[in-house]
């Protein structure tokens, strides 16, 4: 999980998506920041008389499911320890480089990026304390100066993987249906088939007997069978590896049935979906095991940390919906802003979005049609972690950004993102006549107004406020020097 600006600029565009078809339908605009916390205000006058959960969340609207969550057992003292962390670094070696005779269908499939992007050991620590941070409902990571996710552009950065493309349309596969699929596709016996989804107890086939699928194709010279199993195998090892630990769903066969086609889908979107199911299941008290491809949540592979340390850690630091066939995912970049160079906003709740009985072709639609849900009215962030001023409050109200129950004076306080902003030295003492105070009030009220975005910079308005700030600091002599990192950076 990385923090990048990078990725070229249809990636950025299409993962602001979520809050544009928000505005379009009629929703508040991102350009005034405030009626975002009046909306908030207006919500918690309705809600039902209910105390909260101690160390929060203490308004429950938002994370409906909290009672279940790990986070909420860590908090009471009880310790699930490490998950079993499932990867399969290891066994794409096994099957190696692809056969010169099918390696232009990997290519053309998007999918060779997975070649050489997995870590064959993880750092089992720091993977457990972040999950146990995730929250289904909003699909990210809950720390104390704000949210974090995986995004489309971290998928692209680390992956390689195409973000623009069809989603995947495959229904759930039986046993029967999975035998029809691996005999048609695969060219193996029926009776072979029906075996191995038996050994495997349902719609799966073993990465190993996968192996041997692939060894036999080429020897056999079917380069077109050959090319299905071993891009299976990759995908099974890598984006789609689950807790089963030796096998992968004969429902990812569907996507190499056509090769041709296969380049043609969101790998980046298929990817996330199922890493969003993942975490959001692992993320529960109940849970024991996490599945998933680690790589989208590690981007330096250490020798290993201790969970205990990096809960600690992370403790103290100062929209649009994706399908995988039947699986529907928000992916929703507007709760984490900052991670695009924005500044961070109050974002709305994930109902408002409509994730529970969502409509698949018009998610399809809207996905690709990306550029006409293509927002550009956020304000660009003065430095990394920038938020309205409205924004801390409300996160502490509604999420649940620590999971170690200590004395709230051990902790730091994040020091408020507009204070950040500026440059101080001390001034003249404003006794010595009352129009210093007068003149101070005057430069701390108009200069939000610039640092915040809501007067376009250069605009006639906008030089008018710097020219009344400029007198005022001129007529006091003041030493106080309010600079915006963004305007320095553009001297």
């Amino acid at each position: 999980m990385v923090r990048t600006r990078g990725g070229g600029s249809s990636n950025l565009d299409l993962v602001r998506s979520t809050a544009s078809v928000r505005r379009k339908r009629g929703g508040p605009s991102t350009s005034i920041l405030n009626e975002q916390f009046e909306d908030y205000i207006e919500q918690k006058e309705v809600e039902v008389d209910d105390e909260g959960y101690p160390g929060g969340p203490l308004d429950k609207s938002l994370l409906v499911n909290y009672e279940h969550h790990v986070a909420r057992q860590l908090w009471n003292g009880l310790d699930r320890g490490e998950l079993k962390v499932v990867s399969h670094g290891r066994k794409i070696n096994k099957l190696g480089e692809p056969h010169e005779r099918i390696q232009a269908a990997v290519e053309l499939s998007g999918l060779g990026g997975l070649l050489h992007a997995s870590y064959e050991s993880l750092d089992r620590g720091l993977l457990c304390a972040f999950v146990e941070r995730w929250h289904a409902e909003t699909n990210s990571f809950h720390l104390s100066v704000g949210e974090m996710t995986i995004t489309f552009d971290d998928v692209s950065n680390l992956l390689h993987l195409p973000i623009v493309g069809q989603f995947y349309t495959q229904e759930t596969l039986d046993s029967d249906s999975a035998n029809d699929l691996l005999v048609e596709s695969l060219r193996v016996d029926r009776a072979l088939a029906s075996e191995e989804t038996r050994h495997c107890r349902g719609a799966h086939v073993r990465l190993s007997w996968l192996r041997d699928v692939y060894g036999d194709a080429c020897s056999r010279r079917q380069w077109t069978v050959a090319a299905r199993a071993y891009l299976l195998h990759l995908v099974g090892c890598t984006i789609f590896a689950d807790k089963s630990v030796t096998s992968v769903s004969v429902f990812y066969l569907g996507f190499f049935v056509d090769l041709r086609l296969t380049g043609g889908y969101s790998w980046a979107a298929a990817a996330l979906t199922h890493m969003y199911e993942q975490l959001g299941d692992r993320s529960y008290a109940n849970t024991k095991q996490l599945a998933g491809y680690a790589t989208l949540l590690l981007y330096d592979a250490g020798k290993g940390t201790s969970i205990v340390v990096v809960r600690s850690q992370l403790d103290t630091l100062t929209s649009a919906s994706i399908r995988l066939g039947n699986w529907t995912q928000l992916h929703m970049p507007e709760r984490v802003l900052c991670q695009y160079g924005y500044t961070q906003i109050i974002p709305c709740n994930p109902s408002v979005l409509g994730h529970g009985h969502p409509d698949t072709n018009e998610i399809d639609r809207r996905w690709l049609h990306f550029n006409d849900y293509v927002i550009n009215d956020y304000a660009i962030a003065p430095h990394p972690d920038a938020c309205i001023q409205e924004y801390m409050a409300w996160f502490r109200a509604v999420l649940h950004p620590y999971v170690i129950n200590t004395d709230e004076d051990d902790r730091p306080v994040p020091v408020p993102s507009d204070a950040r902003d500026h440059e101080t030295v001390p001034s003249h003492p404003e006794e010595s006549h009352p129009a210093l105070g007068i003149c101070r009030r005057i430069t701390e009220t108009l200069q939000p107004l610039l640092d915040h975005g809501d007067v376009v910079e250069g605009s006639p308005v906008w030089e008018g406020i710097q020219a009344a700030i400029m007198l005022a600091r001129g007529a006091t002599d003041e030493r106080v020097v309010y600079v915006r990192r963004h305007a320095r950076r553009n001297d």
